[in-house]
């Protein structure tokens, strides 16, 4: 008897959890619903589109700005290479050869 007590007692208190989830995600809804009721969808669609081409300039530009910045840092590593080569011809004394 006391097994089908907490079996009983169990089920209920499932059902009752469900029942609250389902009663939150129904108020949820609701609230949705109500402060887009008004909602002027047109609007919105043309806000969508210019994020999206905001969206586009930006990674446009971050694009330009990586690939500046690769060929400055290229650029800053030939300079470097350069210095340091003719810095080692001036350090070797040069070689004379006599015959």
């Amino acid at each position: 008897m006391d097994a089908l007590y907490i079996a009983y007692l169990v089920g209920f208190l499932g059902f009752l959890l469900a029942f609250s989830w389902a009663s939150y995600a129904h108020v949820r809804l609701t609230r949705i619903e109500r402060a887009t009721r008004d909602l002027d969808w047109q609007q919105v669609s043309e806000i969508g589109l210019d994020v999206q081409k905001l969206k586009k300039s930006s990674q446009k530009w971050q694009n330009n700005e990586n690939a500046q910045v690769k060929v400055s840092q290229k650029e800053l590593l030939e300079q470097a290479m350069l210095e340091r080569a003719m810095q080692q011809q001036q350090q070797k004394p040069l070689k004379i050869v006599e015959y």
